[in-house]
């Protein structure tokens, strides 16, 4: 059975997936690709903007699970996984990093 992955090893997991996908940008056409995302999403951290991109470039909503249920009436099928994103939040108080699921 395999062992759960630590924080600090999903952290390192995502750190590398974001700068493997940032030397490959800009290698090929991709750094368009990248371009319209960063154009939908140009309130994000560009971490959080590369996530999105190499998750579902063709995103058009990022948004956390209670804003997809209660604003957008979106509910989650059981055993489905969410797309992450780092973010920090802003809220007072709040000290960690969370997720976002993210969806078109």
């Amino acid at each position: 059975m395999p062992e759960k992955q630590t924080n600090r090893e999903r952290l390192k997991e995502i750190t590398d997936s974001i700068e493997q996908g940032i030397q490959e940008m800009f290698q090929s056409e991709k750094y368009q690709q990248y371009l319209r995302t960063m154009s939908r999403f140009h309130r994000y951290s560009v971490n959080n903007t590369m996530l999105i991109y190499l998750q579902k470039p063709d995103a058009t909503l990022v948004a956390g699970f209670n804003k997809w249920r209660d604003h957008f009436g979106r509910s989650v099928n059981k055993g489905e996984n969410a797309d992450l994103s780092l973010f920090r939040r802003i809220c007072p108080g709040a000290r960690r990093v969370g997720c976002l699921p993210c969806f078109s």
